[in-house]
């Protein structure tokens, strides 16, 4: 039973791969001549018949992005790159593509990255795409480095004069940034050392005031002194020559009743 069974599994499944590559064959024609709805549905069938077919898988992504169904065509090109055959290159360059049309810049940069590391038309192609998108994010220096490595892999590209341009404007313009970030660390230096010069000044400020209030406060005491020792010294004198400061004796009160008396007579 089992030996019966194997061959017509065997014929069945050529008949599908057969089908597949007819359907494929049938929707290649339909897009080169532009129906691009029919090319779809044969398509549809080829991958049906040949679930891994990755051929239709890009076709069918190309499909839906020309018609604007981006979402789709995205869902088309995932489902080819998981099945690493023949065409997964295209299907990340195509992928790439459409983030990089989307700006989706963080999502195309790996792809594109992946494709320049081996050599090929699929990293020509990515380099000149990548230095796009990086001027788009504007990390001009890379954008320049990348033009210039694609330059050299395609010297007699149609679209070198306007490379050449761009790499120049971009120059310029890196050239102007650099000098406008040195002035704006000059300017920066030269606020923080005003700064500093200010800072200096106002401490020397407050030292000189607290050193004239200390001087201040010493003439204050010094002048105190001298005058409680002035006081001092005539209050000194005065005890020392005065009557006031005597003590009354009886001889004194007698003295002083005589002479009352005397002027009495008188």
């Amino acid at each position: 039973m089992v030996k019966k069974t194997l061959p017509l599994l065997i014929f069945l499944l050529i008949s599908s791969f057969v089908q597949a590559a007819d359907y494929y064959e049938t929707g290649l024609k339909d897009y080169r001549e532009g129906r691009q709805e029919q090319a779809v549905l044969n398509f549809q069938k080829a991958l049906e018949a040949d679930p891994f077919n990755d051929g239709a898988c890009l076709y069918l992504g190309v499909l839906y992005q020309n018609m604007g169904n981006v979402t789709k065509a995205e869902s088309y090109y995932l489902k080819g790159r998981e099945l690493n055959g023949l065409k997964y290159k295209d299907l990340t360059f195509n992928l790439a593509n459409l983030y990089l049309n989307q700006k989706r810049f963080e999502e195309a940069t790996p792809l594109y990255d992946s494709l320049i590391l081996s050599p090929g038309v699929h990293r020509t192609h990515s380099l000149l795409n990548l230095a796009n998108l990086s001027v788009q994010s504007a990390q001009y220096k890379q954008a320049v480095d990348l033009y210039l490595e694609y330059l050299l892999e395609d010297p007699e590209t149609p679209q070198r004069p306007s490379i050449e341009q761009m790499i120049a404007q971009l120059q310029r313009t890196i050239d102007s940034r650099e000098q406008a970030r040195l002035a704006e660390e000059e300017r920066k230096r030269q606020a923080e050392e005003a700064a500093r010069q200010a800072e200096l000044a106002e401490q020397e400020r407050l030292a000189e005031e607290a050193r004239q209030a200390e001087l201040a406060e010493q003439q204050r005491l010094e002048e105190e002194a001298r005058q409680k020792a002035l006081l001092d010294s005539i209050l000194n004198s005065l005890e020392s020559s005065g009557q006031e400061t005597k003590n009354f004796t009886a001889d004194s009160e007698k003295v002083e009743e005589t002479f009352e008396e005397s002027d009495l007579d008188d």
